[in-house]
């Protein structure tokens, strides 16, 4: 019997359209998916996976410290997506755990795309639209002006890997860009070259019709978006965020849309996800939820998936592992 055991845990796509992935990890151990609450205390997440050795983890649950104070023996924590914001960095490097992500680039152009389509697609009431024709009711059509994105004034807060992305789209319907960071990592000569303006969170607030949110989570971004923000955008302003749920405030951002302040909402992520069926957003027609789907396209996945079977086959070689955080931590 082999002396690796990998948990697959909360992926519900690793391994499922590019079956030779696992296939793979079946050569080096056993395999086991794990579909578990998202919300599952550490004690028992630790319980439920004891004997695996080896981890392949979704955005969910959380591998905190309560989880590595009850967790025997693990090797590896290998993200299958981006960011480390449910994975205790700090505690699995004091239990002996690597952890690794995919790095940012293979996800940056599907999941940059990904919001844009959404936001045109919130923005021209296609979905609406599309089910009332599918109801034969073409007559309606009437029902579902939307607005142009050409030549309007975009917003882009967080400018990393795939907010600059972002904004690079946005640069092409000749608008004014603005982004909002307080660290932007952009190449020199970037702003210039896709008329971007870096400027402060509320001045993009105020001004832009579109703002799309792409900042990372950490403890000042909660909420970021919340009552006084709302209050801050233009009136008939869209938002759209495809970074993480928690950075808005949903309650404001549901008044926001309910009053006519904003125009709509289209997300790729919601604060506890998956989406209750009774979620209010749900039942409001100028917001667009998707399943945090940003990432799933072909070309994406298959690059998450092999960084992931890099990861344990790395692992168990002794090899450097790509992206790997613990070992840098003070």
């Amino acid at each position: 019997m082999s002396e690796y055991k990998i948990a697959v845990v909360n992926s519900s796509s690793f391994g499922q359209v590019f079956k030779e992935h696992w296939q793979e990890l079946e050569q080096i151990g056993e395999v086991k998916r794990f579909m578990l609450p998202t919300d599952i205390d550490g004690k028992t997440l630790a319980e439920t996976l004891h004997g695996y050795n080896i981890i392949i983890a979704s955005v969910t649950p959380m591998f905190n410290q309560e989880f590595f104070d009850n967790k025997d023996d693990l090797l590896l924590i290998s993200r299958h997506g981006i960011g480390f914001n449910n994975v205790d960095v700090k505690a699995a490097k004091a239990h002996g755990t690597l952890v690794t992500i995919v790095p940012q680039l293979v996800e940056r152009d599907s999941v940059a795309e990904n919001e844009l389509v959404n936001l045109l697609t919130m923005v021209r009431r296609t979905v609406p639209a599309a089910e009332r024709e599918r109801a034969g009711r073409y007559e309606d059509r009437a029902e579902f002006m939307g607005n142009e994105l050409s030549g309007k004034t975009f917003g882009v807060i967080g400018c990393g890997n795939i907010g600059s992305r972002v904004a690079e789209l946005f640069s092409v319907f000749g608008g004014q860009v603005f982004i909002a960071d307080p660290d932007p990592k952009a190449p020199a000569g970037w702003l210039k070259n896709h008329n971007v303006q870096h400027v402060d969170l509320d001045t993009l607030l105020k001004n832009c019709d579109y703002v799309s949110l792409n900042a990372s989570l950490n403890d000042g971004d909660y909420h970021l978006i919340n009552a006084d923000k709302v209050a801050l955008m233009k009136d008939g302003a869209y938002l759209c965020n495809n970074g993480r749920g928690a950075l808005i405030d949903e309650d404001a951002v549901l008044a926001g849309v309910e009053s006519g302040k904003l125009a709509g909402y289209a997300a790729d992520a919601v604060e506890v996800e998956p989406v209750p069926a009774d979620h209010p957003f749900l039942k409001n027609d100028r917001i667009l939820l998707t399943p945090h789907t940003s990432a799933y396209t072909y070309e994406c996945l298959h690059g998450m998936g092999e960084k992931c079977v890099s990861d344990v086959k790395n692992v168990i070689a002794n090899k450097p592992l790509v992206r790997e955080l613990t070992s840098t931590l003070a």
